[in-house]
């Protein structure tokens, strides 16, 4: 069983995308640009919309505007796949001329989509069971008794959900690592396999995920506050208590939102290339280390 090498996956993975910047731009510049394009007028239509929704108080307009942004996080999906698999054939098979393009539609790329696809019904499934496993605990909770024996079963379904989501982390981390050159390279989903080779390799996962991470939500954090000043931070928990004023606090915020949206998807379009590089990349390191004949 093969471990994964931790200092050296990052190392590599921060060496791939800020040392072959430009390599990396080459291979996913197209699809950036048809995220980024595509994203602006559809964001722009959903903030408008919903906000003029909440404030005339006509949920019909919701609707459409839901329908526009599921079938363009579908769009997304794909596109994300063609990123992932030219990444990862880029660091297990890279072609002998400088890449400029490397935009495939191809089996790889629908396998991956099938693969991406496949983990998310999986974890709503997983949702489905751990929250329906609550609620029979919260029932049984209500109709016993004794406030002891209530407050334990209540305590009960807390931990159960817990440990469920804990499991939920631990499946999901090794199905989805490396899943992607898996199916690229391999043929099929790559879920199967993920998890075949991942075995005993769970918190380095997480190590890596973490270190890779980290400084991509640091980043976004520190974009959306100067974009859209500190208060888009506030969660606004005091105004939980009073329905209507959250939903005209939730319209400011997409006005706000709509108002600096360029400006948003102008330093997303920026800064793309070395986000992509760090989160698609460690899956192509961490499979060369988990496919080589001796263990890392």
């Amino acid at each position: 069983m093969n471990k994964i090498p931790v200092a050296r996956t990052v190392a590599d993975t921060y060496r791939f995308t800020f040392g072959g910047l430009g390599r990396v731009i080459a291979l996913i510049w197209l699809p950036i640009v048809i995220m980024t394009i595509g994203g602006y007028f559809v964001m722009q239509s959903y903030s408008v919309g919903m906000a003029g929704s909440i404030e005339s108080g006509d949920a019909a307009q919701q609707g459409p505007l839901l329908v526009r942004v599921f079938a363009f996080q579908l769009v997304n999906v794909v596109l994300l796949a063609v990123m992932a698999v030219a990444i990862a054939r880029e660091i297990l098979a890279p072609l002998k001329r400088p890449p400029f393009l490397r935009f495939g539609l191809g089996p790889a790329e629908f396998r991956v989509v099938g693969g991406m696809i496949g983990l998310y019904l999986l974890m709503v499934l997983f949702l489905v069971i751990l929250i329906f496993s609550g609620l029979i605990l919260g029932f049984v909770g209500n109709a016993v008794g004794g406030g002891g024996t209530k407050q334990t079963v209540f305590a009960v379904a807390g931990v159960v959900f817990l440990i469920g989501f804990l499991a939920m982390i631990y499946f999901f981390a090794r199905l989805s690592f490396v899943m992607v050159p898996a199916a690229a390279l391999e043929g099929g989903f790559g879920i199967e396999r993920s998890w075949q080779l991942t075995k005993g390799n769970f918190w380095r996962i997480i190590l890596i995920t973490l270190a890779t991470a980290i400084p991509i939500v640091i980043v976004a954090l520190v974009v959306r506050v100067a974009v859209l000043g500190p208060d888009s931070m506030n969660l606004n928990l005091d105004l939980l208590r009073d329905p209507a004023a959250m939903m005209r606090h939730q319209a400011v915020q997409m006005r706000q939102t709509s108002a600096h949206l360029p400006l948003l998807m102008g330093l997303n379009f920026v800064l793309a290339p070395i986000m992509y590089g760090l989160i698609l990349a460690p899956a192509a390191f961490a499979y060369r280390a988990l496919k080589a004949e001796t263990p890392a």
